[in-house]
C-alpha cells in the first residue's frame, strides 16, 4: 500500500477534548484510510502549552506595533 504520509506526529494541549474518542477516532480513521501509516500523538505539560506560540505572536504583535497597525 502507497502511503500519502508515513509519519503524522501532531502536538496537542493537554486539554482533555484533544483525548476524547472522536479526536482519537480521527486519527485512528486516517491510518485506516491508509493516508498515513503511523500517528504518535503528543500532549504538551499542564501549563506550558501555549508558551512557544505565544512568545511568537508576542514578537509579531510588537512588530505590528512599531509599524503602526
Amino acid at each position: 500500500m502507497l502511503y500519502a504520509v508515513l509519519r503524522c506526529a501532531p502536538q496537542l494541549d493537554n486539554a482533555s477534548d484533544n483525548k476524547s474518542r472522536w479526536i482519537l477516532g480521527f486519527f485512528a480513521w486516517l491510518v485506516k484510510l491508509g493516508w498515513v501509516k503511523e500517528v504518535r500523538l503528543s500532549m504538551m505539560m499542564v501549563g506550558h502549552t501555549h508558551e512557544d506560540i505565544d512568545a511568537l505572536f508576542r514578537r509579531i504583535a510588537e512588530y505590528w506595533a512599531r509599524q503602526g497597525r
